[in-house]
């Protein structure tokens, strides 16, 4: 029989996971661009967190979790179509058959001997793929959104004014009938004021105040500053420096308390 990388006790708290939205500035979304990633790319490599998570239940029992993945993802207003799911899936299983010269195992059924690969690399692709591009649906709570993440750059005029009308465009996005996607979790939407603050062209100064006005305005548990470094590498010169993206998620220092 094939065997899978993940068993199911891992695939589970993998694939079925909180989904927190992404709601960035212009200016903040450009300046994620210089590194070629959206901020959901920025952070997908730090999406398992290392603090505990408390969560309760209806019956108000509390349950702590230890390592849970979250997903965070842009706010995309239309459903995906289901002829574009299906080019996807399609283009992922192509992309993923097993390499030549593995060895395979052999069953010999009568005068046949078959090769049964000891792997499927093709399903788990297919398998991922398809859970993270179902849409959400009304009748459960997969795919909701349970938070939002409001992004602005330290580099705009206001920034903590940027952070109000990104507030008024998610609450619009969520409680509009214009919109029936995405779809939402709970009414009162949980939100997080993310800085994003480049520390090769910014100023970082200004940055500190204006995260410290946040904490003021929003308080302090909902308020994060982000620095990064778009710097272009120089690799003649520059140490070898660990590519977070071309590996499994590192860990996110973000904390969750949630009511469920």
């Amino acid at each position: 029989m094939a065997q899978c990388v993940q068993s199911v006790q891992e695939l589970i708290p993998d694939s079925f996971v909180p989904c927190v939205a992404a709601l960035c500035s212009d200016e903040a979304e450009r300046l994620t661009r210089l590194n070629h990633l959206s901020f959901a790319e920025l952070l997908k490599p730090f999406s398992r967190l290392t603090s505990e998570v408390h969560m309760r239940d209806p019956n108000n029992q509390l349950h702590v979790i230890k390592n849970l993945k979250i997903a965070v993802s842009n706010i995309v207003t239309q459903p995906p179509q289901p002829g574009a799911i299906r080019k996807l899936l399609n283009d992922v299983v192509s992309g993923s058959q097993p390499a030549e010269g593995l060895v395979a195992n052999v069953i010999t059924a009568g005068d046949y001997d078959l090769n049964i690969s000891a792997t499927t690399p093709w399903f788990e692709s297919y398998r991922e793929t398809f859970l993270q591009s179902m849409p959400a649906s009304d009748h459960e709570f997969l795919n909701h959104y349970l938070a939002c993440m409001l992004v602005a750059s330290s580099s705009e005029a206001e920034p903590v004014e940027q952070f109000s009308k990104l507030s008024q465009e998610q609450h619009r996005i969520q409680h509009n009938s214009d919109y029936s996607y995405p779809k939402w979790f709970i009414p009162n939407t949980l939100k997080y004021y993310v800085l994003l603050h480049d520390v090769s062209a910014g100023d970082e100064q200004r940055a500190e105040s204006i995260y410290e006005e946040m904490k003021q305005k929003y308080g302090t548990q909902g308020c994060y500053l982000l620095k990064i470094n778009s710097r272009t590498s120089n690799r003649a010169s520059d140490e070898q420096i660990p590519d977070p993206w071309s590996h499994k998620p590192q860990k996110l220092y973000f904390s969750f308390y949630v009511l469920v």
